[in-house]
């Protein structure tokens, strides 16, 4: 997801079907050739170069990104929302510097309503999650007035756009929830992992020159990577506001979701027109959803289908309209190749010899 700080005049991009169409392939796979895009959409490869180009000239795209599943490396994904008392303009900007520092950190949003932070973080254990979250109440303390942890436990939908971007009446995919196992994977992977995850464009080559090996090399690591669950896919950075699109976050308490009443969410979120990701969590909520409307009437669409699917079974919610982004990452730098694992390769690849 991308939301970029909202800027007063920001000039808003109409976009043809072709446009759309080209972005929809680049959300699926951003490495996806032009070649074969150009046959997908009915251009030539130099018009479609000259599309994406136009896209990242009108700050419509705004790089791309490596969605890594950080679960298969040992580390849980927690959603952190923050209530501040007012701070003044030079203190909020000190605490969202901070905000922005840490390395533990997946992504740093700000809301008008009741919470004003959204900070997404990463885990390898409860511990090393107190620390964290106690990390983060000393450095806003003065200004603290609540806060709710979120644990994701099953992703229900990942997508770049919702399903009205192309006016389709395709069902939204559901996503596959397997069984987490923690998967080895070397210093080499680690390096591909971390070039990639800010920069999930860079051709082969560039990144073999990086790394000193063949370009053979990286496309089976990669290859590998895919296959295993690692990398989930590449994706572009999309700006939302320059298309039109607010981002609201819903977070809804469901009773006792139970897999009967969780068959049935799937398939009310499968259909709707607005929804952009959701998954189930652990806490006070637990459903936590982003919606991506073009006006609040299509956002409260979205709410009532919600709402009157699951009548009398919705104990409370909370709906947030996202401001600014100040950080967006699948592969925060706190991340670490676990040392147990890397010795365990080391002495693996030694016994082959």
């Amino acid at each position: 997801m991308r939301v970029l700080e909202q800027l007063e005049h920001e000039k808003r991009i109409k976009l043809d079907l072709k446009d759309k169409k080209i972005l929809a392939l680049l959300a699926k796979d951003a490495r996806t050739p032009n070649t074969i895009i150009s046959k997908k959409v009915g251009l030539s490869r130099d018009a479609v170069s000259y599309r994406i180009k136009n896209l990242v000239k009108n700050r419509v795209v705004q790089g791309y990104r490596t969605l890594v599943n950080v679960e298969s490396l040992g580390y849980d994904v927690y959603h952190l929302f923050i209530q501040l008392n007012p701070p003044s303009k030079e203190a909020e900007k000190e605490i969202i510097d901070k905000f922005k520092a840490y390395p533990f950190e997946r992504a740093v949003l700000k809301f008008s309503d009741k919470y004003d932070y959204e900070l997404a973080i990463v885990a390898r254990s409860i511990a090393e999650l107190d620390e964290i979250v106690s990390r983060i109440i000393t450095d806003c303390k003065d200004y603290l007035q609540d806060y709710e942890i979120l644990t994701i436990t099953k992703f229900y939908v990942e997508n770049s756009f919702p399903k009205s971007f192309l006016e389709t009446n395709e069902q939204m995919p559901v996503a596959q929830n397997k069984k987490i196992e923690k998967i080895k994977i070397d210093k080499q992977d680690f390096e591909i992992l971390r070039i990639l995850a800010n920069n999930a464009d860079l051709p082969l080559y560039s990144l073999a020159n990086k790394l000193k090996v063949s370009a053979d090399t990286i496309k089976y690591r990669l290859k590998r990577m895919m296959s295993s669950g690692i990398i989930k896919k590449f994706m572009p950075v999309i700006n939302y506001s320059s298309l039109g699109y607010t981002i609201y976050a819903l977070l809804l308490n469901i009773k006792g979701l139970s897999d009967k009443r969780e068959a049935k969410l799937k398939q009310v979120l499968s259909t709707d027109p607005n929804l952009l990701w959701a998954v189930k969590t652990i806490g006070r909520f637990n459903v936590l959803m982003y919606v991506c409307a073009q006006s609040t009437e299509e956002f409260h669409k979205t709410l009532i289908n919600i709402r009157s699917n699951f009548q009398g079974e919705i104990n409370h919610y909370e709906t947030l309209i996202a401001y600014a982004e100040y950080k967006y990452t699948y592969f925060p730098e706190g991340i670490m190749l676990d040392e147990k694992t890397e010795k365990e390769n080391v002495k693996e690849k030694k016994s082959k010899k």
